[in-house]
């Protein structure tokens, strides 16, 4: 099982109004996530933390079955994905909204990316942001 951070921008997506009628999420599949890979999701500025844990519940979905979010998009044109396009569904474990999980705090357990991609993560970073999960 691998441990992620994946991004939400405010600026594209409102996720707290979808989180907020919906258990799920998907993401276009980027990476090689697993099912039951765990999925921490970072609200970009002007929030700048990690709001969710989430679960990897299913992989390659195909385009003609991935669910339709465009009323919670925040784009000017809708996305326009290939047709071979996969999505994951990630599902909410739980939310939080413990400021310790700011990226000036995130810097000092480890995280060194720039937070605008989805990446791995281990060690005493992960240990720090899954302790406010319990």
């Amino acid at each position: 099982m691998e441990h992620w951070i994946f991004i939400s921008s405010t600026k594209e997506f409102r996720m707290n109004d979808w989180l907020a009628e919906n258990d799920f999420v998907e993401y276009t599949q980027a990476n090689h996530l697993s099912v039951n890979d765990i999925v921490y999701i970072y609200t970009t500025a002007p929030i700048q933390r990690i709001e969710y844990k989430m679960v990897v519940e299913k992989t390659d979905i195909p385009l003609k079955d991935s669910v339709d979010d465009s009323a919670y998009s925040l784009r000017k044109e809708p996305n326009r994905f290939p047709p071979n396009t996969r999505f994951i569904r990630l599902r909410l474990i739980k939310k939080t909204d413990a400021p310790q999980l700011h990226l000036s705090m995130l810097r000092k357990y480890g995280e060194n990316t720039s937070m605008q991609g989805h990446h791995r993560i281990k060690g005493d970073l992960l240990k720090y942001i899954d302790s406010f999960f319990k």
